[in-house]
């Protein structure tokens, strides 16, 4: 009985240790602490902090507008505006927002140039819900409030 109880300990402890040094890994290049919420109160500290961490973060939010920087044979570059918000009692609403930039050829078939006849699951449009991927770059200010931009690396339609 004694040699099966300490099998069984040194098997869970072999399971055990690989899901520790993962969770280690996954926090030394992503912070899971940052959500849109904070990033729009954030001050200029904060934010040169979270881009010289170069850490990924997670946002989820809805598409307010997709605006085209350039779209080429060679390159596209877009900044998408994603807001996400809550209602604070009964009578008002506070909306977080910030800048997501997509760069690259890659991204093309995800966003058109124009509007297609039919729709697929893989495009992403204005009032689409998203789930991005990305790190910090930048911070602008848009409409007297500090705006934090976020260089893509993965986004995925929600809904």
């Amino acid at each position: 009985m004694n040699k099966v109880f300490f099998l069984s300990i040194c098997f869970f402890s072999f399971l055990y240790n690989p899901l520790l040094s993962d969770s280690a890994g996954l926090e030394s290049i992503m912070d899971l602490s940052i959500s849109l919420k904070e990033l729009s109160y954030s001050d200029p500290e904060f934010l040169d902090t979270l881009i010289s961490s170069d850490k990924y973060i997670i946002l989820e939010g809805a598409v307010a507008s997709i605006i085209e920087i350039e779209r080429s044979e060679n390159n596209l570059i877009l900044d998408i505006h994603l807001i996400n918000g809550e209602w604070i009692g009964l009578e008002k609403v506070e909306v977080y927002k910030c800048i997501i930039n997509i760069s690259g050829k890659e991204w093309e078939d995800r966003f058109p140039k124009r509007k297609p006849r039919e729709l697929t699951s893989n495009l992403i449009l204005q009032n689409n819900q998203i789930l991005v991927i990305g790190k910090v770059s930048d911070y602008v200010m848009e409409n007297s409030m500090l705006t934090a931009v976020i260089d893509a690396e993965y986004i995925r339609k929600i809904q």
